[in-house]
């Protein structure tokens, strides 16, 4: 996981984003409604590491509904995510890190306290770098709605705060909701788009069959920067 960075302009050395990991274990991004429920969806082909770029590229859209003004927050350094709230469907989370599982899917959060918490992967970008940072979240546990329980509830428009721990908050506006089969599931559109400017991504699991108990789908948001704040904090991590 690597440490805050105070510095707000692009770096003329770009960190390397390994997503050619997230996009091998794409479909495995599986949130499940209870933790026994846990699978794996197809695995894509990897594709090659990108790194990020040295300097913001010019506007464009950013996953379905996407189209950002000319006007763009310069892109910040990496510090991790600590919270994350979406104030049209009430929620506001601790964000922790997550890594892969052993057999290289997505780790998901596991039962004790946190695993009704948002969860960061940390082999994604952090919020307000370039490339889409990735958050998912159960939407149920065993003992009921979970985290992003009403994901799918969220409008393109409304707003999704995360807090970084250097103290910066970065405020993305929601582009589009989009639901798909964990069968045909796009990776190169949910873990890629423009990697030149800073996105989220948000990821749950949906569509449940209640004749096999699985989900078949996954919920993704996603949504692009349109503020930060000027002045970060001391570093939490």
């Amino acid at each position: 996981m690597s440490s805050a960075s105070h510095d707000r302009r692009p770096r003329r050395r770009g960190r390397l984003l390994v997503l050619a990991l997230a996009v091998a274990v794409l479909g495995a991004v599986l949130v499940t409604v209870a933790v026994r429920d846990q699978q794996s969806a197809p695995s894509p082909r990897a594709a090659g590491r990108v790194q990020a770029p040295t300097r913001p590229a010019a506007a464009g859209p950013d996953g379905p509904g996407g189209g950002r003004g000319s006007r763009q927050p310069v892109p910040l350094g990496p510090s991790r995510p600590v919270r994350i709230a979406i104030p049209a469907i009430g929620v506001d989370s601790p964000v922790n890190p997550i890594g892969l599982a052993e057999d290289g899917s997505l780790a998901v959060p596991q039962p004790g306290p946190r695993l009704d918490e948002a969860a960061w992967f940390e082999n994604s970008p952090t919020p307000g770098q370039p490339g889409p940072a990735i958050i998912e979240g159960h939407v149920d546990s065993p003992e009921g709605p979970s985290v992003f329980f009403r994901l799918g509830a969220v409008k393109p428009g409304e707003i999704i705060r995360v807090w970084r721990a250097d103290g910066i908050v970065t405020t993305f506006r929601i582009n589009a909701v989009r639901d798909f089969s964990k069968a045909s599931f796009p990776t190169q559109l949910v873990y890629g788009g423009d990697l030149s400017a800073p996105t989220l991504r948000l990821i749950t699991c949906s569509d449940f069959n209640t004749t096999t108990h699985h989900h078949e789908g996954n919920e993704v948001v996603f949504a692009h920067l349109v503020h930060h704040t000027d002045h970060p904090g001391r570093d939490a991590s």
